[in-house]
């Protein structure tokens, strides 16, 4: 899958709108559009890193929980990757899609 993207310059770095809201899609798809809705990750003004990007090309799912870029874990959860929303910068962590 590729996210149809375009390139942003900001203060913390080069990253990517989302041109179709397909990351939306895909977390309401995993998490359920009311927990998505109500989380306040504000996906319409979201600037994603390439990490982030390449995450969710690769089928890891975005968790819903914006953490300071000093937070590393979440659980058992370590990767994470770059969201910047209202100019402020947050990781967020990402699980794999497992297939039933």
């Amino acid at each position: 899958m590729r996210i149809q993207t375009k390139k942003i310059e900001t203060r913390f770095m080069s990253g990517n709108l989302d041109v179709n809201q397909e990351i939306f899609d895909i977390m309401v798809e995993y998490h359920g559009q009311y927990e998505v809705c109500m989380n306040g990750f504000e996906m319409d003004n979201a600037i994603y890193s390439n990490g982030f990007i390449n995450a969710v090309e690769n089928g890891k799912i975005p968790m819903l929980t914006l953490h300071s870029t000093l937070t590393r874990s979440e659980g058992n959860l370590t990767e994470y990757h770059h969201v910047i929303i209202n100019d402020e910068c947050y990781n967020v962590f990402f699980t794999e899609l497992i297939e039933a």
